[in-house]
């Protein structure tokens, strides 16, 4: 490797960096310039109107979406460089999405090992062993042997994250992972996402649970129209925040929780 694909090491070196990273889908500007770092063990927060470019900063970081220019470090070294050895990488970085994505005719235990038996050769009593230790902790173990469809959409997501840490990832991204679930099963995917983030796992999540973000993020950044808008801590950016298109999406989203009353359909088809 290059001096320009690996940084040298450092004490502080962030384990995700992003460098002026920008990505369109033909005309449509979805990231406009991110800057951005991830300390050891920090839990990022990202917030923004649906369309901001989130989810597609996370397929970035993880190498799902190729970016148009700009850099990606994971640890140090340079992700997005020519010859990246792709798939090695993305064991690296652990990623759920909103949908679970677990294989149907699968138990939930071999959900969990799968990735570990076929990618890494782990023997198949070490990965039980371990996907045993991991279903436990995210409350889980008692449903090893169960099928996807007899679980609910809150435990389908928790095997969902207890698949991904399986590959010991250095960073665990979450793409608004309970905005498919019923309000009553959300409160336990978050627990364990917060347990995660206590045990000191470095992670980036994108979501609409304003509260996680306050309890749990340790930065929260705001992004809209494809441009990190304001970051800081998340009780700064959320009850006091400084430019005014952060002000305007509070707004709103406070309105939408308390009362839709004072909200109306404008002329250009927004939301006043």
């Amino acid at each position: 490797m290059t001096q320009a694909q690996v940084r040298p090491e450092a004490p502080g070196v962030p384990v995700v960096q992003a460098e002026a990273i920008h990505k369109s889908f033909g005309q449509l500007v979805v990231l406009d310039g991110i800057e951005l770092e991830v300390a050891s063990g920090e839990a990022l927060v990202v917030i923004g109107p649906s369309g901001s470019g989130k989810s597609t900063l996370l397929r970035c970081i993880n190498l799902l979406e190729p970016i148009d220019s700009g850099r990606i470090f994971l640890e140090g070294e340079e992700i997005t460089r020519k010859g990246a050895k792709v798939a090695a990488i993305r064991q690296r970085i652990g990623i759920v999405f909103q949908q679970f994505n677990l294989f149907p005719h699968l138990k939930a235990i071999d959900n969990v090992t799968l990735a570990a038996r076929r990618v890494r050769r782990m023997p198949r009593r070490e990965a039980e062993t371990k996907a045993h230790a991991l279903l436990s902790r995210v409350g889980l173990d008692e449903k090893a042997k169960q099928y996807p469809h007899q679980l609910s959409g809150g435990q389908q997501q928790r095997v969902a994250i207890a698949r991904a840490l399986m590959m010991e990832p250095r960073v665990m991204l979450f793409d608004e992972v309970t905005s498919a679930l019923d309000p009553e099963l959300v409160g336990e995917v978050l627990v364990v996402m917060r347990d995660l983030a206590n045990s000191g796992m470095t992670m980036v999540v994108v979501t609409h649970e304003m509260q996680f973000a306050r309890e749990v993020g340790d930065r929260l950044i705001f992004l809209d129209e494809g441009k990190i808008v304001e970051e800081g801590v998340p009780t700064d950016v959320l009850d006091r925040p400084k430019q005014e298109r952060t002000k305007q999406f509070q707004k709103r989203s406070l309105q939408m929780a308390h009362s839709l009353e004072e909200l109306e359909i404008t002329r250009e088809g927004e939301v006043e």
